[in-house]
């Protein structure tokens, strides 16, 4: 909804469902002082790799400690975002990885604010490729633990002749991003929710040409992984990276349609404009993913051909 044209009081009401200033103010100062306490030592060995997790729900802990293993001949630094109410948890993280980077964040733009902000880190300081995770748990659906063990499950399978052909298609600096198979959808899959944030995004990245051709003309030729888990190249995800706090939503439960959901489209999205190489995993090995996909996901209520 644009503001332009509504009066004083309507002005009001709109503000409030946007962003207040303090909450602005508070979370930018919580991102900073937490981010500048990252400790890089680790990338002094020169790691190509950074996993992380936001680790929203502690109790998926376990779970994710257990995978890991399947890196056991990878070398890595481990990631992991939590938020303020999970601090007690942190004693629990060191005791198996002592060295992991824990960073403490506001409850806000789901697990793709605190990826971007610790990803540009990584990026800067040296990291080639990153494998995010989260513990989200989808509570809107009914299988959502089997759904986040299943996506967990492709992306560190136990088959290590898998793991190391990601680990090579990784280092081809064609390849854009790896996902999990069986969640990769069309572009048109919800876009009437997200488009807008996703047009805005591509025009500030490319310009209007390009997003009217990817996002409009042309957008059933494109798709996204769902679920917003996957392995890439840092330099093919880069430019998603310098997004500020206020551009995201205060957290209020939305199952959709945030500047967080669109932004998750375009990790995807961005490698393909870019022409680069998308691959998805499953216990069958890594291939390459055409662009176009005709997988309609049953949960989707907003859909345009």
């Amino acid at each position: 909804m644009s503001i332009v044209g509504l009066t004083r009081h309507q002005l009001k009401g709109n503000l409030k469902n946007v962003v207040g200033l303090k909450d602005i103010i508070s979370a930018q100062s919580i991102y900073k002082k937490s981010l500048s306490e990252i400790e890089f030592v680790p990338n002094s060995k020169k790691l190509k790799l950074g996993v992380v997790i936001h680790l929203f729900y502690i109790e998926s802990w376990n779970y994710f400690e257990k995978k890991l293993q399947a890196l056991r001949e990878v070398p890595f630094d481990l990631f992991i975002t939590i938020p303020k109410q999970n601090v007690h948890f942190i004693d629990e993280i060191k005791k198996t990885y002592p060295n992991a980077n824990i960073i403490v964040v506001p409850n806000r733009g789901r697990d793709v604010l605190p990826f971007i902000k610790v990803a540009k880190k990584l990026y800067e300081a040296g990291y080639e490729y990153i494998l995010k995770f989260h513990s989200k748990k989808s509570t809107h659906r009914d299988d959502g633990q089997s759904w986040l063990e299943d996506m967990i499950e492709k992306l560190l399978p136990d088959d290590l002749s898998i793991i190391k052909s990601m680990h090579e298609k990784l280092q081809d600096k064609n390849t854009g991003i790896i996902g999990p198979k069986g969640v990769y959808y069309p572009l048109t899959v919800n876009f009437p929710a997200n488009g807008a944030h996703m047009m805005y995004i591509i025009r500030k990245l490319y310009s209007n040409l390009e997003a009217q051709e990817y996002l409009q003309i042309k957008r059933s030729e494109y798709g996204f992984f769902g679920g917003t888990m996957f392995w890439a190249r840092l330099d093919a995800i880069k430019d998603l990276l310098d997004f500020p706090v206020q551009y995201f939503e205060v957290e209020t439960g939305q199952i959709d349609g945030t500047f967080a959901h669109a932004l998750e489209r375009l990790f995807a999205i961005v490698p393909e404009i870019d022409k680069k190489i998308n691959y998805e995993v499953s216990d069958k090995g890594v291939i390459e993913r055409p662009y176009k996909s005709t997988n309609i996901p049953q949960w989707s209520k907003d859909h345009l051909k």
